[in-house]
């Protein structure tokens, strides 16, 4: 998220972290999904500052297809869902009549939370299931640290981490990530903890975009129409996600160290 591009929404550019450009929304985004990540506008020369987007775990997810011959789907299917016994899962690729060629790198999956579970319970074994060494435990420990090639926020390999303090209620080996719709995935190596934030996009999870089959828990309509309770007692906009994910974080910690 420091390669410069533009980020997506409203998202701010940061730089030595502080809010410094406030970028607005891009239209217009090239129709082809590796076009549109590639000749994603830089706002700042890479290194120079950080803005969330999409667009560069999508230029990763390419470099991934390249490599391996498999779309990241595939490749994470074979390396971590089907070892771990995950049930279906996948990408939201469909929309209308026309599917997406190829795995968004930086949206709209689709998983059980037990499975996310089972994720998260593999980085807070650092990286083995059962026998099994699935992911590096090198990689894992720089997923838990801040990138020395990012000064302007606390992130590395994805994930925020707290090893320098700022979130004051939580330890600082911990490690998360906050999603799309409110979702966040949390690991605590000190207190032998995982946590998944349960949340998301209706759409994200729509059988007419994933292609899955809805076996179980029928939606009961009770989403329907729901927006963020405003926050007025601190600011005058809803909670963010960053910030909502962040509290959970330090309300999980409180209630299991006291």
């Amino acid at each position: 998220m420091s390669a410069g591009l533009h980020g997506e929404g409203s998202n701010p550019g940061f730089v030595e972290g502080e809010p410094s450009v406030k970028l607005a929304p891009m239209g217009g985004r090239n129709p082809d999904q590796d076009q549109s990540a590639v000749r994603t506008p830089l706002w700042t020369a890479p290194g120079e500052g950080y803005s969330y987007t999409s667009q560069s775990p999508h230029i990763a997810s390419m470099v991934l297809r390249r490599l391996t011959g498999m779309e990241m789907h595939d490749y994470i299917d074979r390396k971590l869902a089907k070892p771990m016994g995950w049930g279906p899962w996948g990408w939201a690729r469909r929309r209308g009549a026309t599917d997406l060629p190829h795995t968004p790198g930086g949206a709209n999956i689709a998983a059980r939370s037990t499975d996310m579970l089972r994720f998260l319970y593999m980085l807070l074994r650092n990286g083995r299931w059962g026998p099994a060494q699935l992911v590096p435990s090198e990689f894992v420990a720089m997923c838990a640290k801040p990138s020395p090639y990012n000064r302007h926020s606390p992130y590395g390999l994805g994930f925020e981490s707290n090893a320098g303090g700022h979130i004051a209620g939580a330890p600082r080996d911990a490690y998360f990530k906050s999603g799309g719709g409110g979702f966040g995935v949390y690991v605590i190596p000190s207190l032998d903890m995982v946590i998944y934030k349960m949340a998301g996009s209706d759409a994200q999870y729509d059988p007419a975009r994933t292609g899955l089959e809805q076996r179980s828990y029928p939606y009961d309509g009770s989403r329907d129409n729901w927006t963020p309770a405003p926050r007025s007692q601190f600011s005058d906009g809803p909670v963010g996600v960053d910030d909502g994910v962040r509290r959970v974080l330090e309300m999980a910690v409180a209630a299991v160290i006291h």
